[in-house]
């Protein structure tokens, strides 16, 4: 399996805290199937982030520590970029810099309570600089889904080129139930093309994605769900392209029928 988005870097955002924690996550991962994962701190303000050489570096050390403790893991360089007016800056400091194992696909996120009125033309400038906009947990970004015109401006991007990551926690309800009502909807419109853990602590947050892996599989047929966690990620990591088919209008979830309904409340 592979996780496209983690921090797991000890002490350089708000993920992993110190060195035993991103040791424990890198063997959480392997012990619950991850093979690939890839080491994206945040990168927030223009003139106050980490350096591309220091994520470069730092994620080898953390290669280091999987050889060290002989894990079947391999370790990518990224980042999570925070989509403002700067982020065209940010990727402009060095050819690819803060990108997924240095390739043409960016993560990118959106301030959590507000969609930009400027975030089509980051997108377009980004796309013009030839890269890839891969959107981080679109599910958690309640204002997209909250009328048909967001939803169909998300449409919008998925149509322009724009890739979207899931979080596997949203997935099994741990970032609540609108986000896994967002995600079961994308998931059913056939929209993700990548999942991440997300990870940033041992016990909340983690790099463990069983359960998620498994509740993917139930919500989608096989071949999508291989798609998500295996196909795409290695086309991502190789440079590859990856397209998906973007529908014409998003089709709802289909509404429960009455006794499914009572019976869920009767059986669980």
């Amino acid at each position: 399996m592979y996780d496209i988005h983690s921090h797991i870097i000890y002490g350089i955002d708000d993920g992993s805290p110190n060195e035993e924690s991103s040791r424990e996550l890198l063997s959480m991962a392997v012990a619950t199937g991850t093979r690939h994962i890839i080491a994206t701190p945040h990168v927030i303000e223009q003139h106050d982030h980490p350096a591309w050489e220091e994520i470069l570096s730092r994620t080898q050390e953390l290669q280091g520590f999987a050889k060290e403790q002989k894990l079947e893991l391999d370790i990518y360089p990224g980042a999570e970029t925070m989509l403002s007016l700067d982020t065209l800056a940010i990727y402009d400091e060095a050819p690819q810099a803060f990108c997924l194992n240095s390739t043409r696909y960016a993560l990118v996120e959106l301030p959590m309570y507000q969609v930009p009125r400027y975030t089509e033309d980051v997108f377009y400038e980004m796309q013009l600089r030839g890269l890839v906009p891969v959107l981080a947990h679109p599910e958690r970004y309640n204002e997209l889904f909250v009328t048909k015109q967001n939803k169909e401006r998300l449409l919008d991007w998925c149509h322009s080129g724009v890739l979207l990551q899931a979080n596997g926690g949203s997935i099994v309800g741990k970032f609540g139930a609108e986000a896994q009502k967002n995600l079961e909807l994308l998931l059913h419109n056939r929209l993700i093309s990548f999942i991440g853990s997300d990870a940033h602590r041992v016990k909340r947050r983690n790099t463990n994605l069983t359960d998620e892996r498994q509740r993917l599989y139930d919500l989608c047929d096989e071949a999508y769900a291989n798609t998500i966690i295996k196909h795409n990620p290695k086309a991502l990591l190789a440079n590859e392209a990856i397209t998906i088919a973007v529908p014409k209008k998003l089709e709802e979830l289909p509404k429960p029928s009455f006794w499914g309904s009572v019976a869920k409340r009767i059986f669980g």
